[in-house]
Order: C-alpha cells, then sequence, then structure tokens
C-alpha cells in the first residue's frame, strides 16, 4: 500500500489472533427511504427497530444506542429500472423495501485506518507514540460514494472508542512514521460486547 494522502473509512484486514479477514459478512436491513449515505468502510450500528444505521459516534459510545455493530462493505436491493442491485454504497434515501447491507460484523476484526491531525489531513505517526493507546473516530462526510473516515486524537482516555494494535509498515512516510494504523474495537464499543440499545 502507498503512502496514504487522505483517508478511506475502516478497511478489515485481520482478526486479533491473526488470522486474515476472509470476506465474511452478515445482512442487516436498511429501512425505506433511509435518509443518510452509507459507504464502504463505513460504522454502523442497529437501531432499536432492528434496521442498520450510520454510527456518527467520535470520542465516545452512548450506551444508551448500543454500540458498534459493524463495517458498512456493500449493499444489495430491487432498483425500479435495473431490478435486483449491488452496491458498494447506498445513496441517500433510496426507495427499496427489500434493502440488505453486507457487514463485516465480527467484534475481534482488525482495521486499517488513516490517521489524520482533523478532518482529512494525514498526520504520520510512529510506533512508540500509538501501539497500545486509544483513538477517536474522525466522521468525515466529503466524499458520497466511498468512505473517508479516520482516526485522530490518540491518548490513553478509556472511553475512545478503538485500541491501536500497530502501525501499518506499508503506509511508512518516513523510516519511523506511518500515515495509517491498525485498529480494533475498544472495551465495551462493538455491539456484542455492551449492553442493548434502549
Amino acid at each position: 500500500m502507498p503512502v496514504y494522502t487522505s483517508p478511506n473509512g475502516f478497511v478489515p484486514v485481520q482478526r486479533r489472533d491473526g488470522m486474515p479477514y476472509a470476506g465474511a459478512t452478515r445482512e442487516y436491513p436498511i429501512a425505506n427511504a433511509y435518509g443518510t449515505n452509507l459507504r464502504q468502510g463505513d460504522l454502523v450500528r442497529v437501531n432499536t427497530s432492528g434496521a442498520l444505521i450510520k454510527a456518527i459516534d467520535t470520542d465516545t459510545i452512548p450506551t444508551s444506542i448500543g454500540g458498534i455493530m459493524g463495517v458498512f462493505m456493500g449493499c444489495s436491493y430491487t432498483d425500479a429500472a435495473l431490478g435486483k442491485t449491488y452496491r458498494t454504497y447506498w445513496t441517500a434515501s433510496t426507495a427499496a423495501t427489500d434493502a440488505m447491507a453486507f457487514i463485516a460484523d465480527d467484534p475481534k476484526l482488525v482495521f486499517r485506518a488513516v490517521y489524520v491531525s482533523s478532518g482529512v489531513t494525514v498526520s504520520a505517526q510512529t510506533r512508540a507514540a500509538t501501539i497500545g493507546l486509544n483513538v477517536a473516530i474522525e466522521q468525515n462526510t466529503t466524499k458520497t460514494k466511498t468512505s473517508d473516515i479516520a482516526i485522530s486524537g490518540i491518548a490513553a482516555t478509556a472511553t475512545l472508542p478503538m485500541r491501536v494494535i500497530d502501525v501499518d509498515p506499508a503506509s511508512a512516510a518516513t523510516l519511523t512514521t506511518y500515515t495509517a494504523l491498525f485498529v480494533t474495537y475498544g472495551v465495551a464499543t462493538h455491539a456484542y460486547d455492551c449492553i442493548a440499545p434502549t
């Protein structure tokens, strides 16, 4: 992979035990005419009606709405003109009563995510300054069909939602700094590891 110049969402790469990510997903319904864009690499959750929605969390995961279910990988629905349609993105307000999202929902997944100082400004980091610490989620919305969410604000703060496992060696900006990190879910971040939404 190249040195990253812009964020591209959360990309599943492996499990915490080192096994490569093999593409496994689970289907979740998207409500007819759901009004928010969903892009491959976006984080999502399930609402109290059982439908998929975009997770807009940044530095905390409110317990009242449940945890993050996983990463949006694509969807299917019946288009009035094209018939059965498969996309790597969901366009806001699409009319479809049979829409299903494909979600990488394994709570032990590890993701590649680009680190930013803020917004979409990429910031290279060292191993020593990142591994074992937590990061916030930067919820960018500058793209409509591909994700541009990222990670930022590295700290030891326990409530931050993602934990850094390692740097991505292939994203080296210099001999000691890297533009992407490998992260996993922090404590009580994933929906399977926290209380149900109320």
